[in-house]
């Protein structure tokens, strides 16, 4: 009884640390219900609260004036987003294509409401 106690202790602590929290692969990664996502239209970006998480689609109509700031509308309205040159990554936007952006909502005092893109889809 010892022996088998003692064999199976030494197969524990001989698998590395590492090993113990890598997941199997035939199970990939998580699965279950998608972040709750506060603001899906413009017009609702334009009154929600710093820091709302958004999912929004529509045009890049023009760039604004600050840099890498565009100004992007959906059906209920027009926003300000800043996205950043390297988000592109090659790829070309023009006001024809529909994109999807996903991102947060910036609120300041002084000035409306813009959207800092953390990633974007092109339809």
């Amino acid at each position: 009884m010892r022996l088998i106690i003692a064999s199976a202790l030494a197969l524990v602590l001989s698998v590395p640390a590492s090993a113990a929290v890598v997941p199997n692969a035939q199970y990939g990664g998580f699965r279950g219900p998608a972040a709750q996502i506060d603001v899906d239209t413009v017009a609702k970006a334009l009154e929600a609260h710093d820091e709302a998480s958004c999912v929004l689609e529509g045009r890049i109509v023009s760039a604004a004036p600050k840099r890498a700031g565009y100004l992007f509308q959906d059906s209920t309205g027009q926003i300000v987003i800043e996205l950043q040159d390297k988000l592109f990554q090659g790829r070309v936007v023009t006001p024809e294509n529909t994109i999807r952006i996903y991102g947060e909502v910036e609120t300041k005092h002084s000035r409306a409401s813009e959207v800092d893109v953390e990633r974007f889809e092109i339809l």
